[in-house]
């Protein structure tokens, strides 16, 4: 790479949208710092993801897709659902190579820490923190520490917002560097915002706020909602849109959910179990609304997003999603 084999004693890192990427990318940082290098460290949110050029850097948890073009750096990935690691090297042409493959771990945390082997750059993460992740990355959420809890629901709750990610990787880099584990006020203050987020879900779901159309239920997480208690709460609710529509799921399917992006900017997913399948909901989307949006299915979800976010309004989301139910129940 050409800033790690030439003069130059200077390298960016770009980390990838999730918790175990940013302490990645702390634990890359500190283990080049302590070589000599000057680290710069970016923290793109998911909407810079779209549109991101990496050249003669490193990437963790960023892969060349989805808008992301990577030439001439290293990039580092754990991907769960193959249970492994990876470590690539992109060419000026952005065509890459797996430099490492790695089957023992759990962790983009802990892919870093077997590339930086490769460079003599190793540092001590430490345990209770590597353990905090991986536990994260596999669901297991009733094994977190304390700190590691803390952690998650700062997390969850501002992934979005470029300070608390800086604030984060800050605290992971110092950890790294020093094995202090004690947490900024800062953090625990959040903390608190987020306990304060599990509390209204609840509550949005045990007041039942979901809208009814037709035969099925509609969660509207959007500031431009006429209900109060949605419309002051948003920034609180929308971080835990996913476990809203699965409540609304289980309790009938399909369940829908408008989801505002931005302001005034809408989306819309739909969650599906046993009983209809993915096909007959995407075929319920209005014909004449499909060169506008695109469409992305997994087993039992579909995302619509609208590809002019001008046309994204409210009342355009929810009148595609009227027309969808009117599909699902009619003849």
């Amino acid at each position: 790479m050409q800033n790690l084999s030439g003069s130059s004693r200077t390298t960016t890192i770009y980390v990838g949208p999730t918790l175990d990427d940013v302490f990645g990318a702390a634990t890359l940082a500190a283990a080049l710092s302590r070589k000599g290098y000057r680290v710069y460290v970016d923290l793109p949110v998911r909407e810079e993801l779209s549109s991101l050029r990496i050249v003669g850097s490193y990437a963790v948890g960023i892969q060349p897709k989805s808008g992301v073009s990577i030439m001439n750096s290293i990039a580092m990935i754990y991907s769960k659902a193959r249970r492994m690691g990876y470590v690539f090297r992109y060419d000026n042409n952005g065509n890459g190579e797996i430099l490492m493959k790695l089957s023992a771990v759990g962790s983009t945390t802990e892919v870093v820490k077997e590339y930086l082997t490769t460079i003599s750059a190793d540092v001590e993460v430490p345990k209770q923190l590597l353990d905090d992740i991986i536990a994260v990355n596999n669901g297991g959420l009733e094994k977190l520490s304390k700190i590691g809890r803390v952690l998650y629901g700062v997390y969850r709750l501002k992934s979005s917002d470029k300070g608390v990610r800086a604030m984060l990787y800050n605290y992971a880099y110092n950890s790294v560097l020093t094995g202090n584990l004690k947490l900024p006020k800062e953090l625990l203050l959040l903390y608190n915002e987020y306990e304060r987020s599990l509390r209204l879900v609840e509550e949005f779901v045990r007041s039942d706020k979901f809208m009814t159309i037709g035969p099925y239920r509609v969660a509207l997480l959007s500031s431009e909602h006429g209900d109060e208690f949605v419309a002051q709460n948003i920034d609180y609710l929308k971080p835990f849109a996913s476990e809203i529509l699965a409540r609304a799921c289980r309790q009938r399917s399909p369940a829908f959910l408008i989801y505002e992006v931005s302001p005034g900017a809408h989306e819309i997913r739909a969650c599906v179990r046993y009983n209809v399948s993915i096909a007959r909901v995407v075929s319920s989307i209005p014909k004449d609304f499909l060169d506008k949006v695109r469409i992305s299915t997994s087993p039992t979800s579909v995302l619509i997003e609208f590809t002019d976010p001008r046309e994204a309004g409210l009342d355009k989301a929810l009148d595609v999603v009227t027309k969808m139910i009117a599909g699902l129940t009619g003849p």
